[in-house]
């Protein structure tokens, strides 16, 4: 595969610049940040911990951001035909799911730092927590470019986006009310990564469980980036 870091570069530039005109895919970004607010100036006085606002909000984050900007983008691509221009254009399918994803990364990258600040943790964990927070974000991102080449439309990936977030969500919102959303939550990509920073933040990073969340996430890395090689050999990127 002839693989061009310069059309990649530029690629980038033009798909960054798209994502923050599209006002949608920037209010669905701002959201996670508009609740950390929320809840940490407006409802500070119900005893919110820190540690538990910074996992509910970036749970919100990871599911939201990560697979709906690259499956809306990618759709709205193929929707609008403008693909096929790119294609025209020597761009590979590969080089344009590419910079998609790699949009997605600097949104990501930008909120989870903003989140943190906002929420209020201690600085000196700020470094890790980016490094674990964008690693753990892989496998979601590349997820949600997996739904961007499935989906027909806009409105269909909107479909499909839904109970994939959810299916994330939900067992990272109820990790460990009952042994059954532990079990599943354990197991999800999302909820990793949420108690993976859990253990770096609660300064408890050198245990069983930190490794046992790092390995979670390194699966589902190598099976999402799978999942997203089978769907574009089958169906390509303008279906």
């Amino acid at each position: 595969m002839d693989i061009s870091i310069r059309k990649i570069r530029v690629l980038y530039q033009k798909d960054f610049l798209d994502m923050i005109k599209n006002i949608s895919i920037v209010i669905s970004a701002l959201l996670p940040l508009f609740f950390a607010v929320l809840y940490k100036y407006l409802l500070g006085n119900l005893g919110i911990l820190e540690d538990y606002l910074l996992s509910l909000i970036l749970s919100m984050n990871l599911t939201m951001t990560a697979v709906m900007l690259p499956a809306t983008s990618i759709a709205e691509e193929k929707e609008k035909h403008t693909l096929r221009t790119l294609m025209l254009s020597n761009v590979s399918g590969f080089e344009f799911c590419m910079s998609k994803m790699l949009a997605t990364g600097t949104f990501m990258l930008i909120t989870n730092i903003l989140i943190y600040v906002i929420v209020g943790m201690d600085w000196i964990y700020l470094p890790a927590f980016t490094v674990a927070a964008a690693v753990g974000a892989v496998p979601l991102i590349v997820l949600g470019a997996a739904v961007g080449l499935a989906a027909r439309d806009q409105m269909t990936a909107g479909v499909y986006e839904v109970p994939l977030m959810l299916l994330f969500l939900l067992p990272s919102i109820f990790f460990g009310m009952n042994p059954v959303t532990e079990v599943i939550g354990k197991i999800t990509p999302c909820s990793a990564v949420v108690q993976l920073i859990s253990q770096i933040t609660g300064g408890t990073w050198m245990s069983k469980d930190t490794l046992f969340y790092s390995l979670v996430i390194l699966i589902w890395i190598i099976l999402s980036i799978g999942i997203f090689v089978l769907l574009f050999r089958k169906k390509g990127v303008d279906n």
